[in-house]
C-alpha cells in the first residue's frame, strides 16, 4: 500500500484503531469482484465449438457511503479501475455446447475520505469458468453455426476464483480477496424472433471461503450473495444491438470474528448496454448503478468496455 501524505497516514492509523466493522464494507463489496456482479446482456450466447476466443474488459467502479449510512465512515468514495483478459475454448459436450475459460486481471483501488486517501494496486484473483449447455441449440462447427437459426436455450456456468491475487493482510483496500470464491450461474435465453431480440434471465450466487488474514489475524467470513438478472436486447441492423436490464442482489452479509456487520445487500442495479461488430471484433459498452438499497449502504456504479473476437485466425 502506498501512502502519499500526512492525511493518508492519519487515515490508515484511524482504520487500524477503530472497530473492524468500519472498513468491512470496503472489502465486502469492493475486493475487485466487479466481474461477478451479474452477467451482461447476451453474455452467454452460444459460440461455435472447436473455437478459441479472447475477451478484454476494462471496468471502472465508484462506490460511495452516504452520510446517513450505518457504516461508521460516511462520505467515503471507493474507486476501482480494472483490466481483465479472458481466453475461452469451446467444444462439444454430450452433443451440445461446452467450454472452459480462464481469466486474469490487474486493478487499482483508491479510497477517498474526509481524512485523505489510501490506494493500492495489484493483480486480481484469477478464475476458471466451465460452461455447459443443457437445453436448446446443439454443438455447431463454425461453418454450421453461420447458417443456423437462433433458438431458445439454457446453460450452466461455474466460475472458481483462486486466492492468488495481490493481498496485504495489514491493508484495508486490496485487489485480491485472499479466499476462494465459487459462482454458479444458470441462464435461460429466450428469442421470440430467431435472434432479432433476446430475453436473458440469469440466476446465480456467490459463495466464498473464510479469509483468516483480514487486517492482521482476524477472520472475515461472508454469507452467500444471490444475484438475479433480467435483460431485454434488440438488434439494430445486422451488426449492432442495444439492451436494458436490471440486477437484484440479496444477502452477502459479512462477519468479522463471527460478529455480524449488518452490511447485507438488498437492492436493484439497472443497466444499459450497446454492442457492435467491427469486422471480426465485437465491442460492447455497459453502464449500471445502484437504484435502491437498505440502510444507506454503499452505492455501486460501474462502466465497462469489452472487446472480444476470435483468437485465431485474427
Amino acid at each position: 500500500m502506498r501512502l502519499r501524505s500526512f492525511a493518508e497516514r492519519e487515515l490508515c492509523t484511524m482504520l487500524s484503531r477503530t472497530p473492524l466493522s468500519i472498513v468491512v464494507a470496503f472489502v465486502t463489496f469492493f475486493p475487485v469482484t466487479t466481474k461477478a456482479q451479474g452477467p451482461a446482456a447476451r453474455d452467454y450466447l452460444n459460440t461455435p465449438v472447436y473455437a478459441a476466443r479472447f475477451f478484454m474488459d476494462v471496468l471502472g467502479t465508484n462506490g460511495e457511503t452516504a452520510a446517513d449510512s450505518d457504516v461508521p465512515l460516511p462520505n467515503n468514495v471507493i474507486i476501482t479501475r480494472n483490466g481483465f483478459v479472458s481466453l475461452l475454448y469451446s467444444f462439444p459436450l454430450a452433443g451440445r455446447y461446452g467450454g472452459v475459460q480462464v481469466s486474469g486481471g490487474y486493478a487499482s483501488v483508491k479510497v477517498n475520505g474526509p481524512l485523505g486517501s489510501v490506494e493500492t494496486s495489484g493483480f486480481t484473483d484469477p478464475s476458471i469458468t466451465f460452461h455447459a449447455n443443457f437445453f436448446g441449440a446443439p454443438a455447431l462447427r463454425p461453418d454450421e453455426f453461420s447458417q443456423a437459426v437462433a433458438q431458445t436455450y439454457a446453460s450452466f456456468h461455474l466460475t472458481v476464483n483462486a486466492p492468488l491475487g495481490s493481498y496485504d493482510r495489514n491493508s484495508a483496500p486490496n485487489t485480491g480477496a485472499n479466499r476462494w470464491a465459487f459462482t454458479p450461474v444458470f441462464n435461460l435465453d429466450i428469442t421470440p424472433d430467431k435472434g432479432v431480440s433476446w430475453i436473458d434471465l440469469y440466476a446465480g450466487a456467490r459463495f466464498v471461503t473464510h479469509n483468516n488474514e483480514y487486517l492482521g489475524n482476524n477472520q472475515l467470513s461472508q454469507n452467500p450473495l444471490m444475484v438475479l438478472t433480467a435483460h431485454y436486447s434488440h438488434n439494430i441492423g445486422k451488426r449492432m444491438y442495444a439492451s436494458i436490464g436490471v440486477h437484484y442482489d440479496n444477502g452477502g452479509q459479512s462477519f468479522i470474528n463471527h460478529v455480524p456487520q449488518n452490511d447485507y445487500a438488498n437492492g436493484f442495479r439497472p443497466q444499459v448496454s450497446i454492442g457492435r461488430k467491427f469486422g471480426k471484433l465485437f465491442i460492447a459498452l455497459r453502464y449500471e448503478n445502484t437504484s435502491s438499497r437498505p440502510n444507506a449502504a454503499p452505492t455501486n456504479g460501474l462502466i465497462s468496455l469489452r472487446v472480444s473476437g476470435p483468437l485465431y485466425p485474427f
